[in-house]
């Protein structure tokens, strides 16, 4: 039989013309009871759209619920209550994760932040309207004729996809399949192909040509940071980006870290991430809320440390899950290091140090990082980590 593709399948991987398509179809649902049990499973992706299955699970559904259908005022907003689902699924389909981490809006208040969705993967017209959907209020959300209308209008004007899932030599799987519906859609084909075929997505050697583009420009700020004269063109660039958040749930090494009284070289990211962190709310532990490279959230964590002359430093990592990749940058190019981690492929490239966990590692898990300093001086370095989670 035949498997039927889900939102969930394709969660992540939604190119901008599929999101308006499936938000213009939800809209025409509206009012005929298919809300209250939807899921991730219960939309069916179709060559026409996106059609409602019946038969949906209350607690799938959880993620879905607007924050007055767990205080029993469902009833009074019928319309905006699923005006905030279609926000909630269209947040989902774009980011790969549930909007206030899978409880729906049953935490929420007046005073929550809702999250936005970076630039990278929508643009300001569909991250605008998603958030509006998101509000707390029923009558800050827009109406189904609004959301129609919006969509149909977006469906109508060519755009150019934000994100397109792409082999690992850059390359457009497009350009090798078929046309289908939409356009964007191909990508979403590929994504079950490679959940039927699992593993072979990462079959080759690791090397280069496996590093995410994301990643690569982080470790290119980094390697800007060496010079001081690079802060605020950095400052700007990680202030767009909104995929990261800081690693810094990992425990101090007194043994081999500098301390105070260590004179040492050092890029100065982290002063960067946490003040731009606090500027936005405040979503570190930091600013009291304890956000840190386990946050499913964020696909890429980072933390600068500066390890003692011809010192190791071991640190313990969890709460990841799936593939792991690691960048260990030095803050100076010839600097004489060995970074590893048990059962993991790694490769050297201009300096910086790879280092990837393949497939299969579940959130409660723990590995060791570690960092051997040999370049007989104090040493400043970026630990950068690529958590699959969900983004794979």
């Amino acid at each position: 039989m035949k498997k039927e593709l889900t939102l969930k399948d394709i969660a992540g991987y939604a190119t901008e013309k599929t999101v308006w398509q499936m938000m213009l179809n939800l809209a025409e649902c509206c009012g005929q009871g298919k809300f209250n049990q939807i899921s991730s499973e219960s939309i069916i992706v179709t060559e026409k759209g996106f059609l409602i299955k019946d038969g949906g699970t209350s607690k799938a559904s959880k993620a879905f619920f607007a924050p007055e259908m767990f205080y029993g005022r469902g009833m009074e907003f019928p319309e905006l209550s699923e005006v905030w689902s279609i926000g909630a699924l269209a947040f989902y389909a774009i980011t790969g994760m549930a909007v206030f981490e899978g409880m729906g809006g049953e935490t929420q208040t007046m005073d929550t932040e809702i999250p936005r969705i970076s630039s990278f993967h929508a643009s300001r017209n569909l991250c605008e309207l998603v958030h509006k959907c998101l509000s707390f209020n029923p009558n800050d959300r827009p109406s189904i004729d609004e959301i129609q209308l919006i969509a149909q209008k977006a469906l109508s004007t060519p755009s150019v996809p934000r994100k397109r899932l792409a082999s690992q030599t850059g390359k457009s799987y497009k350009s090798s399949l078929v046309r289908f519906w939409p356009e964007e859609m191909i990508p979403l084909i590929l994504v079950v192909m490679f959940q039927l075929f699992s593993g072979q997505l990462f079959a080759q050697k690791f090397d280069k040509s496996a590093i995410t583009n994301e990643m690569a420009s982080l470790v290119m700020r980094c390697i800007d940071l060496r010079s001081p004269k690079n802060l605020a063109k950095v400052s700007k660039e990680m202030d767009r980006d909104m995929s990261w958040t800081m690693m810094d749930e990992i425990a101090i090494d007194k043994e081999g870290e500098c301390t105070t009284k260590d004179i040492v070289d050092m890029f100065g990211i982290n002063d960067v991430g946490f003040s731009i962190l606090k500027r936005h709310g405040g979503i570190t532990n930091a600013g009291g809320r304890f956000r840190d490279g386990r946050d499913p959230r964020y696909k890429y964590s980072f933390i600068e440390i500066t390890v003692k002359q011809n010192a190791t430093v071991s640190y313990q990592i969890n709460g990841r899950e799936g593939e792991q990749v690691f960048a260990v940058v030095p803050f100076e190019k010839e600097a004489q290091f060995v970074a590893s981690i048990p059962k993991g492929d790694s490769f050297t490239d201009n300096g910086v140090c790879y280092i990837r966990l393949k497939q299969g590692i579940k959130k409660e898990d723990t590995f060791k990082l570690k960092l051997i300093n040999k370049s007989g001086k104090n040493m400043a370095f970026v630990l950068i980590n690529y958590n699959a989670r969900n983004h794979e």
